[in-house]
């Protein structure tokens, strides 16, 4: 995924915590009055929490999305896996899985970011988990696919080679889409996404820098929550840069540690509920944390929810000057999450939270995607010198993301 590659916004303040309550007019100044501040009623009822039953199969998990009512949601098995089977690594790309659902590598000829490599060999399932693991690039002993040319980032020991999946099925909204993963403990992105054939439209489930060695502790307690527009030529890149991309959970400092526990891994529970082209909902195990809603955005901060949207400055989107994030109006807030307190912000909203450039001509995101799912070793994290060493690398229980299954419904 090519996200943050013009990420100064990320560097400038990924632990400021505090801009959690900040409030912005449309020129991003701070506002401390409170007419427009809307809190809900605090005898409304909160959502039903769901457990999953690590007995129950995971077709037959409940879904904690939204749904309109008088449907119900329907398990779609063609694009669904619980990886409770066997595919060695191949040098080779192949189709696996039950009716080759999946193929080993990236779904265009494009072998990764920054300094990645995919190869078709990073991939294999061993009964209950994909494994995705990652590897030092040794020129001139690698597997496939070598393409050549030179050295990525003029880095040539820098190099990592790992692997990437795509679905053989295609995925269009209404749907939700969910995963129960375990990322990397190391200083690499651990991914599922979902991205369009042409490569203008990415919505990401789970984007996660997992280990916090080489300098990586600032990014390791993040799990990034967000979409991209693209134009292609020339590449331009729109995606929210609000605080509330950046979901933290309170205990973890480090989510490869996390995920690793000793060797004994721990997963988490990553869903996407895609709407419409206009309404995104993200769930992390089986709560709702952020929606995006035509011209405005509902975020989970702490115990509580805020309801904000963007503006423009001179064509451009509003940014804190103090802090380098995007700035949001914020219109609302409430205890538990309220759909109408998002309405309410979209309409008060001129802007697009969701393809505010309009690269998509109006579309939003519209178009069905590939499942994708991969490790890489970025392009503005190589740039800082945050890569895996080779003895980190080298250790197959901490070099490997595993996924123990995904599942995707439509709501019928």
């Amino acid at each position: 995924m090519k996200i943050l590659e013009k990420g100064k916004l990320f560097f400038l303040c990924i632990s400021l915590l505090a801009l959690f309550s900040c409030s912005s007019d449309n020129n991003g100044n701070n506002d401390d009055s409170d007419d427009e501040i809307i809190i809900d009623d605090p005898k409304e009822e909160p959502p039903v929490e769901i457990t999953y039953d690590e007995n129950v199969s995971y077709d037959q998990l409940p879904v904690p999305a939204t749904i309109e009512s008088g449907k119900t949601w329907v398990f779609q098995p063609e694009p669904s896996d619980d990886f409770n089977y066997t595919f060695e690594e191949t040098d080779g790309r192949v189709d696996f899985g039950p009716d080759d659902k999946w193929y080993n590598y990236y779904h265009d000829l494009w072998d990764g970011p920054g300094t990645t490599y995919w190869k078709y060999d990073h991939v294999s399932v061993d009964g209950s988990d994909l494994i995705i693991r990652s590897s030092r690039r040794v020129i001139g002993n690698e597997s496939e696919p070598r393409f050549g040319f030179p050295p990525k980032m003029n880095l040539p020991d820098q190099g990592v080679s790992t692997g990437s999946i795509t679905g053989n099925n295609k995925v269009q909204w209404p749907v939700y889409v969910e995963a129960k993963v375990s990322v990397a403990d190391i200083a690499l992105a651990s991914d599922v996404w979902l991205l369009s054939p042409d490569n203008t439209e990415e919505i990401d489930i789970i984007e996660c820098w997992g280990g916090d060695e080489n300098g990586n502790h600032l990014f390791s307690d993040i799990i990034h929550l967000a979409h991209h527009s693209f134009i292609r030529d020339p590449f331009t890149d729109y995606q929210p840069r609000d605080i509330g991309i950046f979901y933290r959970q309170e205990g973890i400092s480090s989510w490869g540690d996390y995920h690793y526990n000793g060797g004994e891994r721990i997963y988490t529970y990553i869903g996407v509920n895609w709407i419409s082209p206009f309404h995104i909902e993200y769930y992390i195990d089986a709560k709702i944390v952020r929606v995006l809603y035509d011209k405005a955005v509902a975020t989970k901060k702490g115990d509580s929810w805020t309801y904000g949207y963007p503006t423009f400055t001179n064509g451009i989107l509003t940014e804190d000057t103090s802090t380098g994030f995007q700035a949001l109006v914020e219109h609302s807030t409430s205890k538990y999450y309220s759909f109408d307190n998002l309405k309410a912000a979209s309409d008060a909203s001129e802007v697009s939270i969701i393809d505010p450039y309009d690269y998509q001509n109006g579309a939003g995101m519209g178009k069905e995607k590939d499942i994708i799912i991969n490790v890489e070793a970025q392009t503005w994290q190589a740039a800082a010198g945050r890569i895996p060493t080779d003895a980190e690398l080298e250790n197959p229980a901490k070099n490997t993301m595993k996924v123990d299954w995904i599942r995707v419904l439509k709501p019928e």
